[in-house]
């Protein structure tokens, strides 16, 4: 038999040799880890960019949608506005015809006063 304490070497040497081991894998565990850890950031980042991307588009969709509204709104009122100036155009119209129908009427009648304030030689 191997004296003792080549056996104790031994199991030394596999004892350094196991720690070696675990410490690899502690080393390898904790680079995936660190690694793991980026990608998650990295992730995140990208995610919390596009959440703005899509918040930043959603209120550009509200301000082009107000603007499209504000514009039919107006568009309305202008609409309203030409349609009732119309309007009020056609009653001037008419009320100038009228007038110069009264106004035509009075010249006749005011020649036909000066004429029979003449008398027939005259």
């Amino acid at each position: 038999p191997p004296p003792p304490f080549l056996a104790e070497a031994e199991a030394a040497a596999r004892a350094l040799e196991l720690q070696a081991q675990v410490e690899a894998v502690l080393a390898a565990t904790t680079e995936e880890l660190s690694v793991e850890r980026k990608v998650r950031a990295c992730s995140e980042a990208v995610l919390a960019e596009a959440h703005a991307d899509v918040q930043e588009e959603e209120r550009l969709r509200r301000e082009e949608e107000s603007k499209r509204a504000f514009e039919r709104r107006t568009n309305m009122a202008l609409r309203s506005a030409n349609e009732e100036l119309r309007g009020k155009v056609e009653s001037l119209g008419a009320m100038v015809e009228s007038l110069n129908t009264l106004l035509a009427g009075l010249s006749k009648t005011s020649r036909n006063t000066k004429l029979s304030q003449r008398g027939p030689g005259m």
